[in-house]
This record gives C-alpha cells, sequence and structure tokens, in this order.
C-alpha cells in the first residue's frame, strides 16, 4: 500500500516541477527573444541579456528601493502635487531583495529573477494545495497551467514583486480556507506588504470570519485575525506617512501615475474605470464599461464559479470590487488581474477549454512581451 500512494505522490511531484520548468522555458524563450531585438532605451543598452531585460519599467523602481530605501521627502512638482516616486511600492520584496543581494554579493538584475522565478516555483506548489481541496487533484493541474502559461506569465520572473506576493497569497487562501488561522496571520501581514492587496484582504477576512463565527469556531482567534487583518491594510499608507510627514504620502503618490491620464482634476472612488473608458475609447465608453459589467456578471453567476468555495469567492469578489473603487486602467490592467487566479479553476475541469487557455496563454505572451514590455522609442505603455 505505501507503494503505490510513493508512486502517486512522486507523479504528482513531476506534475508540477513539469508546469514550472515548462512554462518558465516558454516565457523565457519569448523574453530571449525580444531581447535580442530590444534597441537601446533607458534602462539598458541595446540587445541586453536576459537579466538586464528583466529589471526595466517597474524593476527600476524596486532596483532603486534595494540599493537606497524610499525617501524621506517626497518631490513635489507644480502646484505642491507630490511627483512618481518609490512610496508606491510595497517594501517585502525590494527589501528581501537587498538582503540576498547583502549576503551574495550578487547584483539586483540577477537575484530579482532567481527570487521571483522561485517564488513563483513555490507558488505552483502551494497552489496546487489549495485548488486540490476545491476542484480535485487533475482540475488542480488544469488549474496551475493556465496560470503558468498566461498571457503576463513573463511576469513571474523579472524584477517584479508579483509572483512573492501571488505565494504569500496562496498560503493565505490555504490558511483560511483550512481554518488554520495562525498560517492565515502569519503571511497577511507578507502578503498586504508586497502587493497591495491589504484592503481587499481585510474584506475576505471579515466574510470568512463572520461564516466561521456563525459556527462557533474559535472566535478569540477571529477576532484577531480580523484586526491583524485590519492593520496589515493601513500599515503602509501609515509607514509612508510617518516618513515622511505627509499624511496622505501614498495615496498622493498612486496619484501621480493617474495625472499624465487625467491632468490635476482629482476624481472620486470608483471614477477610474469610466474616465479609463472615455480617455481610451472615447464616446464608446459606455459599450465598454456595459461589456465589462455583463462579462463579470456571467462569470459570477457560472455554477463553476459559485462551486470554487467560500474563500475563492470572497477573495476575487473583494479584490474585484476594490479594483472598481480604486484604479484607473491602463496598459499595466493584465498583470493587475493575477491575483483573482483562483478563477482558473472555473475552466480547469473541462480538459478542451484549459487547453484553449493554454494555447491563447502562450500566444498571448509573444504581444504582451512585444507591447507592453518591450521599449520602442518613447514607450508610455508600461506592463
Amino acid at each position: 500500500m505505501a507503494r503505490p500512494i510513493a508512486l502517486v505522490r512522486a507523479s504528482r511531484w513531476l506534475a508540477l516541477v513539469g508546469i514550472i520548468i515548462a512554462s518558465r522555458l516558454v516565457s523565457t524563450g519569448m523574453m530571449l527573444w525580444f531581447a535580442n531585438g530590444q534597441a537601446e532605451n533607458p534602462w539598458t543598452a541595446e540587445k541586453p541579456d536576459l537579466f538586464e531585460f528583466s529589471r526595466i519599467w517597474d524593476s527600476h523602481w524596486y532596483r532603486i528601493i534595494a540599493e537606497t530605501g524610499y525617501p524621506a521627502e517626497l518631490p513635489i512638482g507644480d502646484g505642491g502635487r507630490v511627483g512618481e516616486n518609490a512610496w508606491a511600492f510595497m517594501p517585502v520584496y525590494p527589501l528581501l531583495v537587498r538582503m540576498l543581494m547583502a549576503m551574495t554579493g550578487t547584483p539586483f538584475a540577477i537575484v530579482s529573477v532567481v527570487l521571483s522565478t522561485l517564488s513563483f516555483a513555490l507558488f505552483i506548489v502551494v497552489a496546487d494545495r489549495f485548488f486540490r481541496r476545491i476542484i480535485g487533484d487533475s482540475a488542480s493541474l488544469a488549474a496551475l497551467a493556465v496560470i503558468a502559461f498566461a498571457p503576463v506569465a513573463p511576469i513571474y520572473q523579472v524584477g517584479y514583486a508579483e509572483s512573492l506576493g501571488m505565494l504569500f497569497l496562496a498560503v493565505v487562501m490555504v490558511g483560511l480556507a483550512e481554518r488554520r488561522w495562525l498560517l492565515a496571520a502569519l503571511f497577511i501581514p507578507l502578503a498586504a506588504l508586497t502587493r497591495p492587496v491589504g484592503v481587499p484582504l481585510a474584506l475576505t477576512v471579515v466574510i470568512v470570519a463572520v461564516l466561521a463565527w456563525r459556527e462557533q469556531l474559535n472566535r478569540g482567534a477571529l477576532v484577531g485575525l480580523v484586526g491583524l487583518a485590519g492593520l496589515s491594510a493601513i500599515a503602509w499608507p501609515a509607514i509612508a506617512w510617518l516618513v515622511t510627514g505627509r499624511q496622505t504620502a501614498y495615496l498622493d503618490t498612486e496619484l501621480a501615475w493617474r495625472r499624465p491620464y487625467i491632468g490635476n482634476n482629482e476624481r472620486g472612488w470608483g471614477t477610474g474605470w469610466w474616465d479609463s473608458a472615455v480617455w481610451w475609447f472615447h464616446d464608446g465608453a459606455p459599450w465598454v464599461i456595459g461589456a465589462l459589467g455583463l462579462g463579470a456578471l456571467i462569470v459570477a453567476t457560472l455554477p463553476a464559479t459559485r462551486r470554487l468555495g467560500v474563500v475563492a469567492l470572497a477573495w476575487t469578489t473583494s479584490y474585484v470590487v476594490y479594483l472598481i473603487m480604486v484604479l484607473f486602467p491602463q496598459s499595466s490592467i493584465f498583470r493587475l488581474f493575477i491575483p483573482i487566479f483562483p478563477l482558473a479553476g472555473v475552466i480547469a475541469r473541462n480538459r478542451t477549454l484549459s487547453l484553449i487557455a493554454v494555447t491563447v496563454g502562450i500566444v498571448g505572451q509573444f504581444f504582451w512581451v512585444k507591447w507592453f514590455w518591450s521599449v520602442e522609442g518613447s514607450d508610455w505603455t508600461p506592463p
């Protein structure tokens, strides 16, 4: 009996390793192809190697943080408005890179790529545990393949915090799904200080805690978990305030990235999607917003979506609502949907749909690297 179980476990690990290696080979091939044709740009010389090509765009900000830290004084431009600066980027990833750089003497370009790639590999292992719980063994592998070969998959191995954030988020999802409150508590602050997911994560914890409270499950731990999630959600804005002396330092910094699109007009919460649709599509904005809303409604009402379970539904709903309230969609919108990875489980039970999704993802990677990651002239479409 022990031998068959060992064989099953070994085959499972082989499948996971296969997904990790195959997906990274595809993404690496895409990156190398476009690196070979990359012209000189603000970050690299002509035809950079893989590591140099992987440290452009926002990775340059992470490099600044890893090497020099965060500024105590915010850059102030015309009209007293805050300019773009490092406070827009959460600290766990760049500070971990900084520590590894100091320990190994290796430059940022290499350390960041290695850390991101290893984080992605660990994410696959942790996410498999989460998916197996909600959709079963075989469907879990399909869901992981859909995620691993997604159009934005090259982001998993560059100098961005996405992979590390996905790893921490997956651990939190496992902790909440398995009612292991201490595990969730350990990783909620890490997730909230790696990517800006603190607010929707706090809302998710509240939803899960309310349902668990009704079952009278360790209510003291639930209260503590909710409190911790709330503190984690406000931690980074509070830290930015304490260091810079400006109460709205973080929000003002985030607004600086939106200003090229909306100018100095400060709009209210929840207006970003409409403003973006008008900016990109002009008179077609109502049709675009309507189509997006209809698509979201269809996905939300699918039986396969409802079968994902409370934790996955609470998280994806909370995160989407959060994006609706705070986001001004532009070219980076595609990677910002990475945290709703549990929705890969919606199509994972259908082999044909999963195969189509993987195929579309591989083709999509080519265009994502071409249109968003590669730098062409005065490129203004950051990934």
